[in-house]
């Protein structure tokens, strides 16, 4: 539990500059709310999706090597369908997990990201909060009173 805060604690930042990135240009572009928050979908979920998958073929795996210390033989897992397709995607899908899980420090901020930018898309829709429009490309994304002396 420790860790978990600590992760978002240390992560924030990153993650805060790129939500508002995402939600400024998300703004930019035509559309509802409903819109902006689905385009904000696809990655997140494609990466918790492998990371969920990662998760159980390592349970699965030191739920079988306990099994073989005691003598017994493990029942087939869950990620084992027969099919060589089906297999080779999820492999595939553990594999894109387990180097997520590993590089966390990529991961966490990207996804923590999504979620900030998508807080920042609801509250800029029911006015609490106002986006700036995306700065123009080859412009540094600064504040606006950047024009003071040194």
């Amino acid at each position: 539990m420790i860790a978990a805060i600590l992760a978002i604690v240390f992560f924030s930042p990153v993650a805060f500059i790129y939500g508002r990135y995402r939600a400024r240009h998300l703004r930019a572009r035509s559309g509802t709310l409903g819109s902006r928050l689905a385009a904000l979908l696809p990655m997140p979920a494609f990466l918790a999706f492998c990371g969920v998958i990662a998760v159980i073929y390592q349970n699965e795996k030191s739920a079988a090597e306990r099994l073989a210390l005691r003598g017994e033989i493990a029942p087939p897992g869950l990620l084992d369908t027969g099919n060589g397709v089906i297999d080779f995607v999820l492999r595939l899908a553990r594999w894109i997990g387990e180097l997520e899980l590993i590089l966390f420090m990529v991961a966490v901020p990207f996804l923590l990201g999504a979620i900030i930018a998508a807080l920042l898309l609801v509250l800029d829709a029911r006015g609490t909060f106002a986006l700036d429009p995306p700065a123009p490309d080859g412009e540094p994304d600064l504040p606006s009173n950047t024009d003071h002396a040194l």
